[in-house]
């Protein structure tokens, strides 16, 4: 009997070592640690990149109080728009009439731009300046003068055109909210705006003889929006659309006019852009 119960608690003792002996020969598994957070993406920095898209708008040029015909091609002085000439003036014509209609514009603008943005939290901040090349240009027939001036008016055309663009414009974006990943940005844009504008009017098939043009460097403002994507590397895509509005100028101060021409100055002229334009940018800091 009594060897029966020591060799009981031999097994017993037994089994309950094993377990010890086989855990301290078992290797303990090295701390793994969590895998590091997928880095967010930032757009603070400072870029610079090139754009190109399509640009059209709309003018008008219209007499002023002031206006005069140059000359009536045979050398004869300048008629008052508003005083009646034989052969010239047929009727008065009133100051802020529309000389040639809308002149509508259209042309390619591309070329470079560079800013910096900041960004807190959701939120990103900048400031951008660009500049551009255009040829955009816009003309029309003078049609609407010929009550006033004769069926031969209708052979003149007066038109627009516009050389290069400069902004200079605020920023103010949205990035990682809702649905807008973290390299996704979508923005509102304003500021200033600068252009060289170009008037000219000229009789068709005589515009050596009749033409005349001046330059104008005109300020106004502008406002657009649009969305940029982080493609990695410092490099970003992005696509944009700008209202451009000019002020109101006069032009056709500067003589000499088109020595046998009937060219109507001075006059004031109205401007206004629209751009599509995509851009790519490196944010090299």
């Amino acid at each position: 009997m009594k060897k029966l119960f020591l060799g009981s608690v031999a097994l017993v003792a037994l089994g309950l070592g094993a377990p010890a002996a086989f855990a301290a020969d078992r290797a303990v598994p090295a701390y793994a640690p969590p895998p590091p957070p997928v880095p967010v993406y930032t757009w603070s920095g400072c870029y610079a990149g090139a754009n190109a898209g399509t640009s059209t708008g709309r003018s008008t040029q219209t007499t002023v109080a002031n206006s005069i015909l140059t000359g009536n091609g045979l050398g004869s002085a300048p008629a008052p728009l508003g005083v009646p000439r034989a052969g010239v003036v047929i009727a008065p014509v009133p100051a802020g009439s529309s000389i040639a209609g809308d002149l509508n514009l259209s042309g390619f603008i591309g070329g470079f731009q560079g800013g910096c943005n900041y960004q807190m939290g959701m939120w990103v901040v900048g400031a951008e300046v660009d500049g551009m090349a255009t040829n955009k240009e816009g003309q029309n027939f003078e049609v609407g003068l010929v009550p006033f001036l004769g069926n031969g008016r209708a052979n003149w055309v007066s038109q627009t055109q516009e050389r290069w663009l400069v902004t200079a414009r605020g920023k103010l974006g949205i990035s990682g909210w809702g649905w807008f990943g973290d390299k996704s940005m979508v923005y509102v844009t304003g500021g200033a705006a600068w252009a060289k504008i170009d008037t000219s009017e000229f009789l068709v098939g005589v515009q050596t003889g009749t033409g005349h043009q001046e330059s104008n460097t005109r300020t106004g403002w502008t406002l657009g929006g649009g969305s940029e994507y982080a493609l990695g590397y410092g490099w970003s895509i992005k696509g944009e659309y700008l209202y451009v509005k000019f002020d109101d100028y006069t032009t056709f101060t500067q003589p000499p006019f088109g020595g046998a021409g009937l060219n109507i100055a001075p006059r004031s002229t109205k401007l206004s852009d629209n751009i599509f334009r995509a851009g790519m940018n490196y944010k090299f800091w």
